[in-house]
């Protein structure tokens, strides 16, 4: 954070030379209500708003670029559960190039609550609480030819959950590694052939897996601003525990792949995308996401824009020691959000949005649907 802050106030006095340098500010204020938070049994209506002031900067030189974020949201919430919250993003991406090579990086620090960005990613509605996570992912990219190139990168996560006991979740870390080549068969077309490694433990448990493979993907540019993208491969899924007198394993193997067909208009922009991916959890246990998604968004005037976003999500855990991957009953989760937003000025943005969502779990007869909205008032200085 503070060679961000040095970064932006260099940035500030332009003593950059001929780089390119900026920082905007913002301010937004949401005021929400949500009929079930928890999406679970039992009375957890809320209602209460968001203060979130934040800093985006970006930076580039003949060589160098830097963008970022800070940011942060002050959460109070009433009825149900009387709670004050704080969430802090620090994300962070740079990328240096010289001659044949690229260097890079990707990561930061996010401090927010299990439903947010934790349930976006794998579909698995956990206990609410605070969440801290730490992300590095730095990488080399080597131009081989015009045509080919070849990436590696490294990835390090470290999740911590607050009270985590008390809501059945574990900290967790994992690391891994990516390498693979990437080739331009003509303008419009490429092809990508990538290896995987990864390695999930859990300290307080003695426990870990690892999922490793290979996958092979097509991006294509149809023109008339319509792209789409599929990629798909294996995972082979080992997970091993220690136990007196020795260890208990389990393997398992799982297909992994993802699609997206993207479509711009004049005025419009249409995405649909969807795949299956191996994702750590709190609960201490890998898991399979299923996931299919569409966005529409909309201009009606240079000032007015509707958009409408919708995700459905089937998850289910992968072996490990406690138990196989049937043990644990599959869950689906789904939600649909339309969005309308008018940029009534140069600097300030009204937003009102809408979202339903269920989460349900056919083989134990639980469903259960919120009702959540809120109107939002941005500001967006120079």
């Amino acid at each position: 954070l503070c060679g961000v802050m040095m970064l932006v106030s260099g940035s500030l006095r332009g003593e950059a030379g001929a780089a390119e340098w900026s920082a905007a500010p913002s301010l937004s204020v949401k005021g929400l209500y949500n009929s079930n938070l928890l999406l679970f049994n039992g009375n957890n209506e809320v209602w209460g708003y968001w203060v979130s002031p934040g800093l985006k900067f970006k930076g580039s030189t003949e060589s160098l670029e830097v963008e970022g974020n800070v940011k942060s949201d002050f959460v109070q919430y009433y009825g149900s559960t009387d709670r004050s919250l704080t969430n802090l993003y620090f994300p962070l991406r740079t990328s240096y190039r010289q001659d044949r090579y690229t260097f890079g990086f990707e990561g930061g620090f996010t401090r927010d609550n299990t439903l947010q960005s934790e349930l976006q990613q794998t579909g698995l509605v956990l206990g609410f609480t605070q969440r801290s996570l730490w992300n590095a992912m730095p990488s080399i990219t080597v131009g081989i030819t015009e045509r080919l190139s070849w990436k590696s990168g490294y990835q390090f996560t470290d999740a911590q959950y607050e009270d985590g006991i008390q809501f059945g979740l574990v900290n967790y870390q994992v690391q891994g590694g990516t390498t693979g080549l990437t080739y331009n068969l003509r303008e419009r077309d490429q092809v990508q052939l990538t290896g995987e490694y990864s390695s999930f433990r859990i300290p307080s448990r003695m426990q870990d897996a690892t999922y490793y493979g290979a996958q092979g993907g097509w991006t294509h540019d149809f023109g008339q601003e319509m792209t789409a993208s599929i990629s798909g491969g294996a995972r082979f899924v080992t997970s091993t525990q220690d136990v007196s007198g020795g260890s208990l394993s389990a393997h398992e193997t799982v297909w992994v792949y993802r699609g997206t067909l993207r479509k711009m208009f004049e005025r419009a922009t249409i995405q649909i995308d969807g795949g299956s991916e191996v994702n750590p959890s709190g609960f201490g246990r890998l898991l399979q996401t299923d996931r299919v998604g569409a966005t529409l968004s909309h201009n009606l005037t240079e000032t007015v824009t509707v958009s409408l976003n919708g995700s459905l999500y089937f998850v289910s855990f992968l072996a490990t020691q406690q138990g196989p991957s049937g043990s644990t009953p599959q869950q689906r989760y789904s939600s649909i959000s339309p969005n309308v937003s008018w940029k009534f000025s140069q600097w300030w943005t009204l937003d009102v949005s809408y979202t339903y969502a269920e989460r349900a779990v056919d083989s134990l007869n639980q469903w259960n649907f919120a009702n959540s909205t809120f109107v939002m008032l941005t500001y967006g200085g120079p």
